[in-house]
């Protein structure tokens, strides 16, 4: 069942589910993160069938494939050319499955994202762009060896065109190999970027109010990172990410703590005294951080280019947050989080998630944290490692307990908080103290 279900994604539907010229930004195809995470927690086959028939309702139609064009794409002036256009994504997906098979996906790796000549570095920023759906994408494609997922994932990258990104991942890489101020932990970078008052008001709750005039459908003209925190805190948001410096001999603890702060910033992303939720913004740093266990694992890639992919990720995780509001994080509050159902341990939470009917962010989102927790285990003495062991599992129940018997309307969700450093952004859930009354609840 896996298999045909990802065959037919692949083969019938665009990676984004919207225009650009509609929504201000693309919104993306979650279908095979969501098959694939629903299958690795035990879902029925039935099950995945049917959360991939019920998301596959809003797709957009995959574009005709032009071999012509496919062909040329070796050409580099040509590849150069097609970058950034949405009308690409098919060819792009021929053409690196045609690489694969032609130099296998270690060397389709080494050329297109981590060698560091001027095309590998123009994508490795673009594995980012979307909020981080490109490395999502590779990140599930190494892990469960899916050479289709690998070409889809670069694919994507290749057609997204947000260029705040280069110019602050470029900018943060420039200022770091200067060392002018000493390296520190993410999780450390984070609390600065919360203590700059710059920082953390550069961006607005605006941003997730803005609706489009005839239909009123929500829309991003104005986006968090590129006309909030690096219009208005750029040089001191990439002063914070430059101390964000990995070594390349201690690979294996820097990647557990890249993915308990992920945990931190998300799940710790609470407002007393509101019922725990989950900003839909900053879960994408838990959900892409699993990837980068893939990474670690990958024999075909140097210590150097592990530990550079960790900094690119975690100063993407740093712009996240301070877009977001740079909210306070309360673990304090989430872990005294009661649920309603008693008993509950992982397996309970993943067959939970198994049924929720959201387009796969929930389920990634526990499967990660659970993850994380496994990661973090080994280190769980040392200060930097925010989220102590107990907190995962409280984290994972919160998160099932904010999820309504009907999440999404099309694309837009319900469940997640949408910039949970802003007040406003939580005025719609309870508080805790009260009956549940956004929704009823699974």
């Amino acid at each position: 069942m896996l298999e045909q279900v990802l065959e037919e994604n692949h083969n019938n539907h665009h990676i984004f589910t919207t225009t650009e010229d509609h929504k201000g930004v693309y919104f993306h195809n979650h279908i095979v993160h969501h098959d694939i995470t629903v299958w690795v927690l035990g879902g029925k086959p039935e099950t995945i069938r049917s959360q991939h028939d019920r998301n596959s309702l809003y797709q957009r139609e995959a574009f005709t494939i032009q071999d012509t064009l496919v062909n040329d794409l070796s050409d580099p002036l040509v590849f150069k050319r097609c970058l950034g256009r949405e009308e690409n994504f098919m060819n792009f997906c021929r053409f690196f499955e045609h690489e694969i098979n032609r130099i296998g996906y270690q060397a389709v790796i080494q050329k297109y994202l981590v060698n560091g000549t001027a095309l590998a570095d123009d994508i490795l920023c673009r594995i980012y762009m979307g909020y981080v759906h490109g490395i999502i994408h590779i990140g599930m494609a190494l892990e469960f060896k899916q050479a289709r997922l690998l070409a889809e994932g670069f694919a994507q990258a290749c057609v997204h065109h947000d260029w705040w990104y280069t110019d602050y991942l470029t900018s943060a890489e420039k200022l770091s190999k200067q060392q002018v101020e000493p390296a520190l932990p993410l999780s450390t970078c984070v609390d600065m970027a919360r203590s700059n008052k710059k920082i953390r008001t550069s961006s607005s709750a605006y941003y997730h109010l803005q609706k489009r005039r005839i239909t009123g459908e929500m829309c991003l003209d104005l986006e968090p990172s590129r006309d909030g925190v690096l219009k208005n805190a750029a040089p001191e948001l990439t002063r914070v990410a430059a101390r964000y410096r990995v070594d390349p001999n201690d690979l294996e603890r820097a990647t557990a703590e890249l993915q308990n702060t992920a945990v931190y910033l998300t799940a710790g992303a609470q407002r007393p005294p509101y019922i725990c939720a989950f900003d839909f913004f900053l879960l994408h740093s838990v959900t892409s951080s699993i990837g980068h266990t893939m990474f670690l694992a990958e024999p075909s890639l140097s210590n150097e280019q592990k530990a550079r992919l960790l900094e690119y990720t975690g100063r993407v995780y740093l712009m996240s947050y301070a877009s977001q509001g740079a909210p306070e994080l309360r673990l304090d509050w989430l872990a005294s989080h009661v649920s309603k159902l008693p008993n509950q341990g992982w397996d309970e939470v993943f067959d939970r998630a198994c049924y929720h009917e959201d387009d796969g962010h929930m389920a990634k989102l526990i499967r990660c944290m659970a993850h994380s927790q496994d990661t973090s285990k080994p280190y769980n003495h040392l200060p930097e490692f925010r989220v102590k062991q107990p907190v995962f599992l409280t984290a994972g129940i919160a998160a099932i307990d904010s999820a309504s018997l009907k999440p999404m309307d099309g694309t837009k969700h319900f469940d997640f908080v949408r910039g949970a450093g802003f007040a406003e952004a939580w005025e719609r859930f309870p508080k805790r103290e009260e009956p549940a009354s956004v929704s009823a609840h699974l």
